[in-house]
C-alpha cells in the first residue's frame, strides 16, 4: 500500500481482515508508526532510499497487489516497480493538475506482464457484502478514527490533504451552527 492516509489505512484494515500481509509506504513517520499499530507487517518510509526494491525485498520478490492512494506520478511508479510478475496496480489516488498525465514504466509493465487498474471507489451495490465482510471478521473500524471535528471545520481538514495530514480520519460529530 503507498500512502497511509485515510484510503491507505482503510486498505490496511480491509487486507488484514481478508489474511493479506501489508506493506505500508509513506513518508511520514507518524503514520508509518499508526500502520504498524494496525496491523502492517511491515512499514517503509519512502525518504529512506529505493521504497519499490525494499518492498521487493520484505516481500522476497515484489508485492503480489500494489494500491496507490495518492494520485502522484512518483508513487505510482514505486507501486509497478514494488510488483512481482503478473502483480495487479490498483490507481486509487486520483491523478489532477499536474499530476493528469503521467511517465511511467511501460517496459516494467510489460516485461512483467503486470495488470493496471484504476478505480474511482466502489459501487454503492457492492456496501452490503463489504460491510458483511466486516461484521463477519469483527474488524473494528474505531482505530481509523483519530479526531471528530464541528462541521465548520470541514474545510480546514479538507484544505489538509495538500500536505502531510495527521494519522487516521476525521468524523464530524458536531453538525450545529
Amino acid at each position: 500500500m503507498i500512502g497511509a492516509g485515510g484510503i491507505g489505512i482503510s486498505a490496511l484494515i480491509l487486507g488484514r481482515a481478508l489474511g493479506a500481509r501489508v506493506v505500508m509506504v509513506d513518508v511520514t513517520e507518524d503514520k508509518l508508526a499508526f500502520a504498524r499499530r494496525l496491523g502492517a507487517e511491515a512499514v517503509v518510509d519512502a525518504r529512506a532510499g529505493d521504497p519499490a526494491g525494499a518492498i521487493r525485498e520484505i516481500t522476497g520478490g515484489g508485492a503480489h497487489v500494489a494500491l496507490e492512494a495518492l494520485g502522484v506520478e512518483g508513487t505510482t511508479v514505486t507501486a509497478l516497480s514494488c510488483l512481482r510478475k503478473l502483480g495487479r496496480m490498483v490507481q486509487v489516488g486520483m491523478p489532477a493538475g499536474d499530476h493528469a498525465t503521467m511517465a511511467l514504466p511501460m517496459a516494467r509493465v510489460y516485461s512483467g506482464q503486470l495488470a493496471v487498474y484504476g478505480t474511482r471507489g466502489m459501487p454503492a451495490w457492492r456496501y452490503p457484502s463489504l460491510l458483511s465482510l466486516l461484521t463477519g471478521q469483527g474488524v473494528d473500524l474505531a482505530p481509523l478514527v483519530t479526531r471528530t471535528i464541528p462541521l465548520s471545520g470541514a474545510s480546514a481538514e479538507l484544505a489538509a490533504f495538500d500536505r502531510p495530514a495527521p494519522p487516521g480520519v476525521a468524523v464530524i460529530t458536531d453538525f450545529g451552527g
